[in-house]
Order: C-alpha cells, then sequence, then structure tokens
C-alpha cells in the first residue's frame, strides 16, 4: 500500500503549476493600465481661443511658466495658465486637470487704458492727436485731456512760423503728460522807402515771410531772423531780433548819396571791382549807399587808373582825373626784368600788357611765349622735387608746346617718364593702405576699442556710394543709429562713427558704437573696416523728492577683461550687437547675409 503525499507538499505543487500563470496576468494587467493611460493622455490637450474686445488676435499664452499653443498636450494635476498681449490686460487661471480634453473657450481681454493730458501755451491754430486706434484734431486749443487706449501717439502742433510733433506713449493705468509751450513773439517791420520789400528768412536761409514794407509778422519763435530789404537795386541785410509775448519793432532805412566820375580826356569806360561797365566819363551815380567803393578807368592808349570812392549820405562827391598813357616800352622793360630774376609769371603779365599796348609785336609774342614755357618748365621741376612726376610731365608737355626746340625740356620728359611706374605704384600702395590708415587713427578716440575685433567686407561699389547707403542704413533702419561723424578725411576715404542706445522702462540698459571706414582700395574694389563696441550700462538711480527720480549713469566695456563674469546675457548683446551691424552694412551694400566677415588685419 503506497503511502499518500502530505497536503502542504501537495498545495506547494499546485502554486508552482499555476505561478506563471499569475505572474502573465499581472503582467498583462499591467500592460493594459499603461496602454489604456497612454490612449487617455493623447486626448487630454488644452483648448482656447483669445480675443481683444470681441475681435480675434494673436497673443501669448503661457501654461506653468511655459509657452503654449492651442491644442496641445497638457499633463495631469493643477497648472496655472496666463494670456498676455501688449495692448490688454492680462488674463490668469488655475485649473485642475484630469483625463480628457479642457476646453478654456474664447478668452476676451480687456483693452488696456491710460490717460493722455497735452496742454498748450499759448493756444495752437492746429493741434493734432494721432494713434493706432484714436485721433483728434482742435483748432485754436489749448490741449485735451482724454482716457485712451494704450500706445504711441503723435502729438503735432502748428502755429504760422512753428511746429512740432512728438511721440508720446500712453502706458496702462498711468497718465501721460505732454506740454507744447513754444516761445513765441511778433515783429513790425518798417522803412523810410515807400517802394521797398523785404524777405525774413532763419539764419540758417530758410525763408518765412516775404513782400512790401511795412509788415507785421506773427507767430516767430523767439530768437534772431535774418532781414533782406530791396529797395530798386539795392539791399540790406540785417538781424532781427524777436522776444517772447511781446511786438518787438525794426526799422530799415536807406541812406543814399551822389557822384560824378570825370577824366581828361573823356570816354574812359568806368568799371567796378565786379567787372560791372558803368559807361563812359563823364558818369553820374545816384542812390549810392554811402561807405567805400572803388573803380578802375579804361582807354585804350592810356593806363587804368584805380579810383576810391567814399559815398556820404545826403551829399554829391566829384572826382575828376587826368588819364596817362600806357607805354609799350615800359611794359617790355618790365617783362625783361622779370625774366632776369626767373619770375615768370609777372613777365608773362608785362608782356601780355605790352601786347595790349601794340598788338600782334612779334618781339613781344616771342617774349610770351618763352615766359610761358619756362614758367611751366619752373613749376615742372618744383613737382619733381616732390616726387611728383606725373603733374611734372603734365606741366612740361605744356612747355614743350611754346618752347618745341627747348632740350632740356626733352630731357627731363624722358627722365620723369622713367619715374612715373615707381610714382604709380607708390600711389597703388597708399590708395590700398589708406582705409585701414584712416581706421587705426579714426578707432583711437575710443579708448576701449582696441578690447574688440576689426571687421572687414569688400564690394565693387564706389566708396562714396557704400558710405551714403551705409550712413542712410544706420539712421533709417529702426533701430536707429545717431551718427555723430560723417568725414572725408583723405581722398576716396571715408569715416562713420555712431552710436545706439537700448532702451529699457526706466533707463538706458545698454550702449554701443560703430567706427566705419569705407575706402577705395582699387577702381573696382571697396574695403568696408568696422568695429562694434559693446558697452553695458551701469545705473545709480536716487530719489531726490517726491516723484524726482535721478539716474547717475556709467557706461562698461562688455570684455571679460572689465567684466569678470560674464553672462549669457552679455554675451548675446555682444554677439547681436556685432551681428546686426554687420546685416545692416551687408544690406546696404546689397549683399546677402552669410558666413561672418573676415577679421580686419
Amino acid at each position: 500500500m503506497e503511502k499518500s503525499n502530505p497536503p502542504e507538499k501537495s498545495d506547494r505543487r499546485t502554486l508552482r503549476t499555476f505561478r506563471p500563470l499569475l505572474w502573465w496576468f499581472l503582467l498583462v494587467l499591467v500592460l493594459y493600465g499603461i496602454r489604456t493611460h497612454q490612449r487617455l493622455m493623447e486626448k487630454t490637450r488644452i483648448n482656447f481661443e483669445v480675443s481683444l474686445q470681441g475681435r480675434a488676435v494673436d497673443a501669448t499664452a503661457s501654461l506653468d511658466g511655459l509657452p503654449a499653443i492651442n491644442g496641445q498636450n497638457i499633463s495631469l494635476g493643477s497648472h496655472k495658465f496666463t494670456i498676455t498681449h501688449p495692448k490688454g490686460e492680462t488674463y490668469a487661471t488655475n485649473f485642475f486637470n484630469w483625463y480628457g480634453l479642457h476646453d478654456l473657450g474664447t478668452i476676451d481681454l480687456k483693452r488696456a487704458m491710460g490717460t493722455l493730458v497735452v496742454t498748450v501755451d499759448p493756444p495752437a491754430p492746429w493741434l493734432s492727436v494721432r494713434g493706432p486706434e484714436w485721433s483728434v484734431i482742435l483748432t485754436n486749443s489749448t490741449g485735451v485731456t482724454k482716457s485712451v487706449p494704450t500706445d504711441q501717439y503723435v502729438v503735432e502742433s502748428r502755429y504760422s512760423h512753428w511746429s512740432s510733433a512728438d511721440d508720446v506713449t500712453v502706458a496702462a493705468g498711468l497718465t501721460a503728460a505732454w506740454r507744447v509751450t513754444p516761445q513765441l513773439g511778433a515783429v513790425q517791420l518798417s522803412c523810410n522807402q515807400a517802394d521797398a520789400s523785404f524777405q525774413l528768412s532763419t539764419l540758417n536761409g530758410r525763408q518765412l515771410e516775404s513782400g512790401s514794407l511795412p509788415a507785421f509778422i506773427n507767430e516767430l519763435p523767439e530768437g534772431s531772423y535774418k532781414l533782406m530789404a530791396v529797395h530798386h537795386q539795392h539791399q540790406l541785410e540785417q538781424t532781427v531780433a524777436v522776444a517772447k509775448s511781446q511786438t518787438n519793432n525794426h526799422a530799415v532805412e536807406f541812406l543814399y548819396g551822389k557822384a560824378v566820375l570825370e577824366t581828361e580826356p573823356p570816354a574812359a569806360s568806368v568799371l567796378d571791382e565786379g567787372g560791372r561797365d558803368y559807361g563812359l566819363t563823364p558818369v553820374t551815380f545816384t542812390e549810392l549807399s554811402p561807405g567805400t567803393l572803388k573803380f578802375v578807368l579804361h582807354r585804350s592808349g592810356y593806363e587804368s587808373v584805380p579810383v576810391t570812392l567814399e559815398v556820404v549820405a545826403n551829399q554829391t562827391t566829384v572826382i575828376h582825373t587826368n588819364l596817362t598813357g600806357a607805354g609799350y616800352s615800359e611794359a617790355m622793360k618790365s617783362g625783361q626784368q622779370h625774366m632776369e630774376a626767373t619770375e615768370y609769371n609777372l613777365a608773362l603779365q608785362s608782356f601780355n600788357d605790352a601786347l595790349v599796348a601794340k598788338p600782334d609785336d612779334a618781339q613781344a609774342l616771342t617774349q610770351q611765349h618763352e615766359a610761358t614755357g619756362l614758367g611751366h618748365l619752373q613749376h615742372a621741376k618744383t613737382l619733381a622735387s616732390k616726387e611728383d612726376y606725373i603733374a611734372g610731365d603734365q606741366e612740361l608737355t605744356v612747355a614743350l608746346q611754346s618752347l618745341p626746340e627747348n632740350g632740356e625740356i626733352k630731357t627731363l620728359l624722358a627722365e620723369y617718364k622713367q619715374h612715373e611706374p615707381e610714382q604709380i605704384e607708390r600711389m597703388r600702395l597708399e590708395r590700398l593702405n589708406r582705409s585701414k590708415q584712416v581706421f587705426d587713427d579714426l578707432v583711437t578716440m575710443e579708448v576701449d576699442a582696441n578690447l574688440f575685433e576689426d571687421h572687414s567686407l569688400t564690394t565693387s561699389k564706389p566708396a562714396k556710394d557704400v558710405a551714403l547707403a551705409i550712413a542712410s542704413a544706420l539712421q533709417y533702419v529702426q533701430p536707429a543709429f545717431k551718427i555723430y561723424r560723417n568725414t572725408a578725411p583723405k581722398p576716396e576715404t571715408y569715416a562713420i562713427v555712431a552710436t545706439q542706445d537700448d532702451m529699457g522702462i526706466l533707463s538706458v540698459n545698454a550702449h554701443r558704437e560703430c567706427f566705419i571706414v569705407c575706402g577705395q582700395t582699387t577702381d573696382n574694389e571697396t574695403q568696408i573696416i568696422y568695429k562694434d563696441v559693446e558697452y553695458k550700462a551701469n545705473h545709480s538711480v536716487s530719489m531726490q523728492g517726491l516723484l524726482a527720480f535721478r539716474d547717475d549713469q556709467s557706461y562698461t566695456p562688455i570684455h571679460p577683461s572689465r567684466i569678470p563674469v560674464m553672462t549669457d546675457k552679455l554675451r548675446a548683446q555682444l554677439q547681436m550687437g556685432e551681428s546686426n551691424l554687420t546685416v545692416r552694412i551687408q544690406g546696404a551694400i546689397g549683399q546677402t547675409p552669410a558666413a561672418k566677415p573676415a577679421v580686419a588685419q
């Protein structure tokens, strides 16, 4: 008879048999749970739309501080959802999310508002306040106070001879106050001549008013003006001072004298210093302005006579003079003396005078040709002593036309032509290195410039056109640079220095300076050397009274030698400043931004 197994052993055998099935069942449950969670999480999303005063807008959404978009998957649990828009009030909400769609619907943001206060004194004949969503035009206005949408507004006021247009920013919940207080006055113009006219302009030449005298001109800014009064052929230029809030009287007086010029013999031409011909003597002048007048009397066969005429108001001045005959021999003698002294220009003038006294004289013509040729020869030697053989060659060519048989001129022509290639090479090298020399001189004006790299670009465009295009790109491409130097220190070379400030809410956060030189290195190539110098703004803000703040600023170059701890923000500013300047220059010269420009050597 067989012995039966104990119950405990039987149970353990059964458990060992079903243990794999149990583990398999648990694994299936776990995998099913994971798959179910994944399918449900695919449907766990957030839906929302944003409008501003009922109109759909693009706004910035964030979920738990991270950017969010409509329809994106979100995790289970508690969340904070925020919507921001530059022209709307911020929307924020907290919610708990479970499996499935969390639909927030359409979130309608409230329009942010502020108060705009414009004060005008004296009242403006025409006042305009313009913004993207609200504007108004007023006449004879002292100003306006209005609750308006937050934005930037243009406040423009116009008077007869003064106008202004200013940008005013209205922030949410704040009052933006702007005052227009031009300093204006009036002027009453009078004249002692009934048929006089006038032209009133600014000191820089901008015309304001014109017409007949007397005249009354209103709404002139305080300051000095240029008045041009005209009576017949006479002009008076005077300065008119205008004080604010009053009528300023200014009187114009035309004072005249008379003069008579007589000669013996008569019929001499009367010419002034400008060459104007007043006819033949005797000549009577009327309506002469008081002062000193100079004339020259000419008569064929006689020496010219200079005449100084003192004109006195309300008096008649009479001048009588005897003409002296001009001498051919004196002119020739003077010319020979100048030739012996190698004063060829003076000799030429004397021989010309001799030809006036005796036209087509053979001896005078010969001497004239010799003086002309020797004068150009003398100038050519002077140029050669300065190693300017090219210009010397040109002078010798002209000299040879007057003295075709002169052996010295021919010898020097051959000698100068041998030196011309050396001069051309010196000029080429100087032209090639000119822009770098100008750039090195330019950056010495900024002590921190040596901390930053030089860069260079080349283009086939002319240097002058390149400089104009870059200056325009700096001034008119936003954000704009302020150009405080734009010169041409050397031929075909142009230097530009400009600054730019990054504006924060209360103060300047960053400052940059750029140095640019455009130089024509060859006929078909222009080199552009530039440097971007970046600064970090340091602010020391103090309160000197209620709502009275003072911000003392200083700047530190963004460089490891000056700022031991270089943050990512500072490195980003360095990279952005250099990159933006490069792109702006490349755009100005028509180049597509590509790889980083070469570092200038």
